[in-house]
């Protein structure tokens, strides 16, 4: 979507230097923007070239005389065209002395065709109080394309000069035909106090295809910052973003954009009446699959609803077992574990046992990893499930990295265990750790106060389980030990219990 319009804008600028109307060009509307931009380049520097003699013997010309004289030249005989023309062949502060005595009206007529490329210096000279009564004449005549033309290239004193005469609306239209993409994050940072109210009349206005244009020209850290005001307005104004990107098509942008945002107001984007359409849900998902955007997905997922995460989950287990391998390895390199671990839990039973199966699954590191996402976030009920699902081949890499537990963390595992119906798999592995680990966790289950609903969920069956359990009687506290013979009869297990 935003490359349709970013081509809408080149058109818009290139039309204005051949002098013609935009339709015109429409033939050219296919072509990438990148290129666009760089025949009128092309156009514009040929042009200077052919008359850079001309331009030179008349700059020589104006320094003869009186700056006021030279103004009345200008303006009389050359006009605005011409003076834009020879401005970058002028003295830079020669060329500002004689544009003080020009008229703002005159001025703006210049700026036109002024190639800011060819008039650094000047423009970096340019009188903030001057700068201000172009720009409000540019303004007052809505030529938003110069405005963007000559923003990216003048200094931020000259933009605080000039801004003051925008409405909010203004910002935007301008921010929207910015000539240099990086000057977005600086045209934003100036008028930060500004940008609620940018945002509301953007909303008032519906033009809201023009923000979205400009939300992709903005860096990572200014765009979340957008995003995270955005997310403060009112119900209605969020509404509406949401459903612009969804009638421009537009969530390849919004979908980074959210990556970025503070956990609040992503998960207030996320509780929007427009999130809840598993329809929708299943296309961004597919978006976020088939653009490299996977790493911008996984944020979003952790504040999306059980209903939500299954739509999301459901078109993930769509992808064949080497593109589920790349995908975890992708969250895997950038820490994202802990909104990994959501989407993994939300697949249904078939689903997750093949993701489990999964030999990228089983590496050491990708182990030890999950574990500690899990435990620095407390996402124990999440994960734990999934350890159901691991084979039994990695259970002694998982009791050595629960060594590494602190206590506490270790506790919250044993809590949330039961409901994640996950108690015989974690003794399991419990059993598997060194002899002083192996202590240390049968004391902490045994000092824990969900004891007894934990050892009532140890209901397996399999003999080979129980005679571990009390192969470790000895290092196996009361009223641990005692609970878990009780267990064991009742599982029909007497004979593990009695050894």
């Amino acid at each position: 979507m935003t490359a349709t319009h970013h081509a809408t804008v080149e058109l818009a600028k290139l039309a204005r230097v051949l002098d013609r109307n935009p339709s015109d060009l429409a033939f050219l509307a296919t072509l990438p923007p990148a290129a666009l931009r760089e025949f009128r380049d092309q156009i514009t520097d040929l042009t200077a070239r052919r008359e850079a003699r001309r331009m030179q013997r008349v700059g020589a010309a104006a320094k003869l005389v009186p700056a006021p004289i030279a103004a009345k030249i200008t303006e009389a005989a050359f006009g605005p065209v011409l003076a834009a023309a020879l401005a970058g062949s002028v003295d830079p502060a020669r060329a500002v002395a004689i544009a003080s005595a020009l008229s703002p009206s005159f001025l703006a007529d210049g700026t036109l065709t002024l190639d800011p490329r060819r008039a650094v210096e000047l423009i970096a000279q340019v009188p903030g109080p001057m700068a201000a009564a172009v720009a409000s004449e540019l303004i007052s005549r809505g030529d938003y394309l110069t405005m963007g033309n000559l923003a990216g290239s003048v200094p931020d004193s000259v933009l605080r000069a000039a801004l003051p005469h925008a409405s909010d609306l203004d910002i935007l239209q301008v921010g929207y035909y910015l000539e240099e993409t990086s000057a977005a994050d600086r045209l934003l940072t100036i008028v930060t106090d500004r940008v609620p109210g940018v945002i509301r009349a953007t909303h008032d206005a519906d033009e809201w295809p023009k923000a979205i244009t400009l939300l992709a020209l903005l860096g990572p850290t200014e765009r979340s910052k957008l995003a995270n005001v955005v997310a403060t307005q009112d119900d209605e104004v969020i509404d509406g973003l949401l459903a612009a990107v969804e009638e421009v098509d537009a969530w390849d942008t919004l979908l980074p954009v959210a990556a970025g945002m503070s956990p609040q107001p992503l998960q207030r984007l996320a509780q929007r009446p427009a999130m809840q359409n598993p329809t929708l849900l299943t296309k961004i998902a597919d978006l976020a699959l088939t653009q490299n955007l996977w790493l911008s997905l996984l944020p979003l997922a952790t504040h999306l609803s059980p209903t939500q995460l299954h739509a999301v989950a459901a078109r993930v287990a769509t992808e064949p077992d080497d593109s589920l391998t790349t995908l975890i390895e992708q969250a895997h390199t950038e820490s994202h574990w802990p909104t990994l671990l959501p989407v993994a839990l939300a697949l249904s039973t078939p689903d997750r046992n093949r993701l489990a199966s999964l030999p990228v699954m089983h590496r050491p590191a990708y182990l030890t990893a999950a574990i500690e996402a899990t435990a620095t976030h407390n996402l124990w009920p999440e994960a734990l499930p999934l350890l159901n699902d691991l084979p039994t081949t990695t259970h002694d890499t998982l009791a050595t990295t629960i060594n590494t537990l602190t206590d506490n963390n270790f506790r919250e595992a044993l809590q949330a265990a039961p409901t994640a119906d996950c108690t015989t798999t974690l003794i399991q592995i419990v059993l598997r750790q060194d002899v002083s680990s192996r202590t240390r966790s049968l004391t902490l289950l045994n000092e824990s106060d969900n004891l007894e609903p934990f050892v009532a969920t140890i209901t397996t069956q399999d003999p080979a389980i129980w005679q571990a359990i009390f192969e470790a009687r000895e290092e196996t506290p009361e009223p641990l030990r005692t609970l878990l013979t009780t267990q064991a009869s009742q599982c029909s297990q007497t004979d593990s219990a009695s050894t």
